[in-house]
């Protein structure tokens, strides 16, 4: 009980600062030209954007199967893992606090303490794509920095994955050590796969900013990084405010409008996030509908 508040506090506090990051912004920019960007989009922009999404999600659906899989005594059915991660989508903004992040291992037919440790392993990969392409970022954009603490810095990140295999022998569980007979052989297909999506998120950016100005491909691999570093902050709610913030911040350096910024984030996060969150509604109401 003591828990469950403890996690709607939590939720409503991730709301609170959210509305307040997002008051700040809009006090900054000009609304009506917010919207005259908005309504700048071209529609093939838009579609190729949305291509993008699909081919993401399918990349998400791939991963999803690796990290169910890695529990070598599992093997889930292909329309369990497309189910369960769009689900998990929705979840995301329909449960507060942590909840929505392993929501989705009630949809899976397999053991919840297996499955609540495959999305741990997500999770992780997913923090640590992220952290592995800011790092890279920084070596160019923040170049008044010490490079050789940046470079050890990305080194570091980079052998995340590796070194959690070495010290897998301080965890005797056998809940744990079933998940590192197939790690060493699985985890490359993640990581490549997590790269490429990281790859398509950039290049989305890219494309919408590109159909207001010109902005270099190389401009957009570091600087975009430093954008989605946001997503690892767990202050605000799914994101929102902190990562338009972080793209005002980032861009104004190639001389790219608030309007312009806040308009690629939330375009990329409406067509990333909200329409897979919508199409996992489907499958919670038709299960809750069988239930019934």
């Amino acid at each position: 009980m003591q828990r469950l508040v403890k996690n709607k506090l939590i939720y409503f506090l991730k709301i609170i600062i959210t509305i307040t990051i997002l008051f700040f912004i809009f006090r900054k920019i000009d609304f009506i030209q917010l919207i005259h960007t908005f309504k700048n989009i071209g529609i093939t922009t838009v579609i190729i954007i949305l291509l993008i999404a699909v081919i993401k999600i399918f990349i998400e659906y791939k991963n999803w199967g690796h990290y169910l899989k890695i529990n070598p005594d599992y093997i889930p059915q292909n329309s369990e893992i497309f189910r369960s991660l769009m689900i998990g989508h929705s979840l995301r903004f329909l449960i507060p606090g942590g909840h929505g992040v392993v929501g989705k291992m009630y949809f899976v037919n397999n053991r919840k303490m297996l499955t609540f440790m495959s999305v741990g392993v997500e999770k992780f990969f997913q923090i640590w794509i992220n952290l592995l392409f800011a790092s890279f970022a920084a070596i160019f954009y923040f170049r008044h920095t010490q490079l050789f603490w940046m470079i050890c810095l990305f080194i570091l990140i980079l052998s995340l994955p590796l070194l959690i295999y070495l010290i897998k022998h301080l965890h005797k569980k056998k809940s744990v050590e079933i998940y590192f007979k197939k790690y060493l052989k699985i985890v490359p297909r993640i990581c490549s796969m997590q790269g490429i999506y990281m790859a398509l998120t950039i290049f989305q950016y890219f494309l919408l900013l590109n159909n207001f100005l010109r902005f270099h491909i190389f401009s957009a691999i570091i600087s975009i990084p430093l954008i989605l570093f946001a997503n690892v902050i767990p202050i605000t709610y799914a994101g929102l405010g902190l990562r338009e913030q972080f793209a005002m911040e980032v861009l104004s350096k190639y001389q790219i409008s608030s309007e312009i910024a806040i308009t690629a984030s939330l375009t990329i996060f409406i067509l990333n996030s909200v329409l897979p969150a919508i199409s996992g509604l489907y499958y919670i109401i038709k299960k809750s509908y069988i239930k019934t």
